[in-house]
């Protein structure tokens, strides 16, 4: 097998128009990219394109217990059709490890003979490589099962049984797979080191009756997207410097033209049997079991990958899509990650504030602009109007509160899509990379364990919370310093829920949950007030806010008072902190 490390880039169409004149009328973006990429001097490019089919293969999971999936699908050009298959799992979000099997491999059977017999008569009706038809999913059940019959006499790949081979007719648990037509460039990016890193830059075509919405089905479907793959050494010293390259490259050349990086490729999606232009649900934090670790090295590469998931798992819906839970969870992400880095200053030292702190900084300012005003739209002032005898008297403050929320929300996706902000996924996931690859210093001593630290970072989090003082002497800037430490032990707690015990883990963070929620209802009252300021509004919305601002607080104090003293001492690793 063939094992590479892969990132891939999508290329938006919004936008894309092409020059004038014949020429460049019928050039295409995949064109466009080719020939920009080709006055890079590390850049070689081949000459011209060719049109390449694909159709997955629907089957279930070939080897269910060794950690990655399975992806087998027929290509189909002018020359030649072959069944391909790939192994793969994510080595950090966003960069995928990849095992290629592909078909002409004779030391390697992907189905049984009895299978490959049963369905060989599908492929002498089929339709040749170049010819008028696509190839039906029989006939890519058949060219699979040739390809694994010519090395009949060789062992079956471990894990492999029988009645389970990749065939477009078994069911999948992940849907029907939908295919494509692309027009395939390829190249490569020869690093300063000598590393190459192979381009393939695809220009997809999706059939209508691939689309998700009856909208969609009445116009194919175009995406454009490169994908960057270096060879996986075995080596970590040999994989930083292939990662290196990779990144390197990444960078280089998605200064053609705003590119942003996907998480699953067209063909991952197709596999899995997502239509091009499904939408997702908003990415929401997911539990990270800690109980086999034993070093903060390892605790914090996982947990940090758990943060990168969140964080690029809401990207597109917050750039393409109206809901407002998307860029939630986007800020939620980032605000899990600046919370998970002052839990292990040992790694994010000064040097990695320089690199990353002013740029999350400027990204977390954007989505909690958009935030304050969706809250503000859809719950606060709805809720004031509500609360007021004259309720009509608030429309005209409503619809200037939408139209400031949808300008911030354009501008929020405008730097979703700069460079700036490429730039940082791009350092992130390299720095995130690397960091997995590396050891401690040990000329600054060796670093406690995992649970002793985690421990020791609660106590520390939970003491200053209890010992705020009483929330009713506070004043709001105050209380709202409180909500934060809340938050921010509520996080620590989640992080180290594997380490925790059943009632730290249960009890404490929901009534962190509900304090954070408690003193949250006054802040939103307080971020409505300033919504308001912002917008002019009459002096009697004002002064009717500024009074339910008040009582909001005050009920916040009190109830947040009560939560507080109810509050048990968090328990992390058999230590109460």
């Amino acid at each position: 097998m063939a094992r590479v490390l892969e990132i891939v880039l999508d290329f938006p169409l919004q936008g894309w128009q092409a020059g004038r004149g014949a020429r460049a009328r019928a050039r295409d973006l995949g064109a466009e990219l080719a020939r920009a990429w080709r006055i890079c001097p590390p850049v070689k490019m081949r000459r011209g394109h060719e049109r390449v089919t694909i159709e997955p293969c629907r089957f279930v999971e070939a080897e269910p217990d060794d950690g990655g999936r399975w992806q087998t699908w027929i290509e189909t050009t002018a020359q030649a059709r072959r069944a391909l298959a790939v192994r793969c799992h994510p080595f950090v979000p966003g960069v995928m490890v990849r095992e290629r099997l592909d078909d002409y491999r004779g030391d390697v059977r992907v189905a049984t003979p009895a299978a490959g017999a049963s369905v060989a008569s599908d492929a002498s009706g089929a339709t040749d490589a170049g010819g008028d038809s696509r190839p039906s999913a029989s006939t890519a059940a058949s060219v699979f099962a040739e390809s694994a019959a010519q090395s009949a006499d060789s062992a079956p790949m471990p894990g492999f049984a029988a009645g389970r081979a990749a065939f477009p007719e078994s069911r999948s648990p992940y849907g029907p797979a939908y295919g494509f037509v692309a027009d395939r460039r390829r190249g490569r990016w020869l690093d300063a080191d000598g590393i190459d890193v192979e381009l393939t830059l695809d220009d997809i075509a999706f059939a209508p009756a691939a689309a998700s919405s009856e909208a969609a089905r009445a116009a194919s479907s175009r995406v454009c997207e490169l994908r960057l793959a270096v060879a996986d050494p075995d080596d970590s010293s040999a994989r930083a410097a292939a990662l290196r390259a990779l990144f390197n490259a990444a960078r280089e050349l998605s200064g053609a033209w705003p590119a942003s990086l996907a998480t699953a490729s067209v063909l991952d999606r197709a596999c899995m049997g997502d239509a091009p232009d499904a939408a997702g649900s908003p990415a929401k934090a997911q539990p990270v079991d800690l109980s086999t670790m034993r070093t903060q090295r390892a605790a914090f590469f996982a947990l940090g990958c758990g943060v990168t998931a969140q964080w690029l798992g809401n990207e597109a819906g917050a750039r393409d899509m109206a809901d407002p839970e998307f860029v939630h969870q986007m800020r939620v992400a980032l605000r899990r990650l600046r919370t998970l880095v002052r839990l292990f200053p040992r790694y994010a030292d000064e040097a990695w504030k320089d690199a990353f702190s002013g740029d999350i900084r400027w990204l977390a300012g954007m989505l909690g602009a958009v935030r304050d005003w969706d809250v503000c739209v859809t719950s606060t002032l709805p809720a004031l109007a509500a609360a007021d005898s004259d309720e009509a008297a608030w429309a005209g403050t409503l619809d200037a509160a939408r139209a400031q929320g949808d300008a911030a929300r354009a501008e929020l996706r405008q730097a979703l899509g700069t460079a700036r902000y490429t730039r940082l996924v791009f350092a992130w996931l390299e720095w995130l990379s690397l960091f997995s690859l590396g050891e401690d210093d040990p000329a600054r001593g060796k670093a406690p364990s995992l649970k002793r630290h985690a421990a020791k970072r609660v106590s520390r989090l939970f003491g200053h919370l209890y010992g705020a003082g009483r929330l009713t002497t506070l004043d709001a800037a105050a209380r709202h310093r409180v909500r934060i430490d809340a938050k921010r032990l509520r996080y620590a707690l989640e992080f180290f829920s594997s380490l925790a015990s059943r009632r730290t883990r249960e009890d404490t963070v929901r009534l962190l949950a509900r304090l954070q929620n408690a003193l949250g209802d006054a802040n939103d009252a307080a971020v409505a007030l300033r919504c308001l300021e912002r917008l002019s509004a009459p002096p009697y919305q004002l002064g009717f806010a500024r009074g339910y601002g008040a009582a909001a607080q005050r009920y916040a104090a009190e109830a947040g008072e009560q939560m507080l003293r109810g509050m048990r001492v968090p328990k992390i690793g058999g230590r109460k902190a």
